[in-house]
């Protein structure tokens, strides 16, 4: 004996699965084409632009341009006032020189030991850039 339950589960037609009209199949290919061809542009477009923005990365020696500093400051004779003046001449020349390559070439200095190869070394440049800075404040006095 069966339930009731059961034969009307049976008997119950079941529905039939609606197809997608023809309309509708013609344009799936043309919208995912499109959909393809600007996700690739927008890939490409964030891409370029990633690749715009990123800083260069340059190395500069510090140490060996404080170190030559004080070499040729140490061959004069100079007094402590002298001395001072010259210093914070030599710092303000050095980290205006370094501020402005910055700057200017939207750049990531990092000083020569932390860095292992591949990147350019900028230290010539701003050592003469600083040179320059102090001939000027010197001729200024």
């Amino acid at each position: 004996m069966t339930t009731g339950l059961s034969e009307q589960n049976i008997s119950q037609p079941v529905a039939p699965v609606k197809k997608r009209s023809k309309r509708r199949n013609r344009c799936i290919v043309p919208v995912a084409i499109v959909a393809i061809a600007m996700l690739m542009l927008n890939a490409a477009i964030s891409l370029l632009l990633i690749q715009w923005q990123q800083p260069v990365t340059v190395a500069f020696d510090m140490k060996g341009t404080v170190d030559q500093f004080m070499t040729q400051t140490a061959q004069h004779q100079l007094t402590q006032g002298q001395s001072d003046a010259l210093t914070l001449r030599f710092t303000t020349a050095l980290d205006a020189s370094l501020h402005d390559y910055q700057r200017r070439h939207d750049a990531l200095i990092l000083v020569s030991p932390s860095v292992v190869a591949g990147v350019k070394d900028i230290t010539a440049d701003i050592q003469r850039d600083v040179a320059r800075q102090m001939r000027a404040a010197k001729d200024e006095q």
